[in-house]
């Protein structure tokens, strides 16, 4: 190992030490604060484990989204950028502004990449820190003088967000049926097919899971809908591949 991956690794290790150093702070702040009020022991112990327990499936698109970003970024870099506030979906597109799939990779690349990772990622923190009070007591006020205002904003946001995603995702996927559009730098062909069945499994999916929520009240599947739709649609795209090839 060079000397330059060995601070990288370094680097990591740190990070995630005072991860779990803060994890630890917080948790015995918890257990402590918990006792002063009067809870019992075994139900600190039961939440405890239950917690522990339910962080494995939510930890899995992690996991993926290192597998997927080691190939461009190297295993350190991926590791340092999910383990703290990254997110999949978010690295990936940041990182594909500066590497594009199959093409070479440099040391230029790989430092270009992280510094837009991060110093794009930075802004949701800045904007806490500086404005986010103050956008709180603005939202309060709106949603106080005219909550259905409030319902309308918030619904043409989400509205605009998923129409731009679903229709990019229908229209490419509807009009490359029984055409593959091979990509000339990488040679990977996209099917029209595997797109349309994944997003028809991952629909299916989450519809499953809020109806487990409304009529079975598992309030706690809201923290596994998104991993289980990502976890069985790639499942859906594996197999569908497979039948279009």
């Amino acid at each position: 190992m060079s000397e330059s991956f060995a601070v990288i690794y370094l680097l990591g290790g740190v990070i995630a030490l005072l991860i779990l150093a803060m994890s630890l702070f917080f948790i015995l702040k918890s257990i402590h604060r918990a006792q002063e009020i009067g809870m019992d022991m075994s139900i600190i112990k039961k939440t405890i484990r239950n917690s522990a327990i339910f962080s494995i499936i939510p930890s899995i698109p992690i996991v993926i989204g290192i597998g997927i970003m080691m190939q461009y970024l190297g295993l350190g870099i991926s590791w340092i950028r999910l383990e703290v506030i990254g997110a999949l979906q978010y690295e990936i597109i940041a990182m594909n502004q500066v590497i594009s799939p199959g093409e070479e990779i440099s040391h230029a690349y790989v430092a270009t990449a992280l510094v837009v990772m991060t110093l794009s990622i930075l802004s949701g923190p800045v904007f806490n820190a500086l404005f986010y009070r103050r956008y709180q007591h603005k939202l309060a006020d709106v949603q106080t003088r005219n909550s259905h205002l409030m319902e309308i904003l918030t619904g043409a946001l989400l509205g605009g967000l998923f129409s731009g995603i679903l229709s990019a995702m229908l229209v490419s996927g509807a009009f490359s049926i029984g055409h593959p559009v091979v990509a000339k730098d990488t040679g990977v062909a996209t099917y029209g097919e595997v797109t349309l069945v994944t997003f028809i499994v991952s629909c299916v999916i989450m519809v499953i899971c809020g109806l487990c929520m409304k009529i079975f009240h598992w309030k706690w599947m809201e923290s596994y809908a998104l991993p289980c739709t990502i976890v069985g649609a790639m499942v859906a795209a594996y197999i569908a591949v497979g039948f279009c090839k």
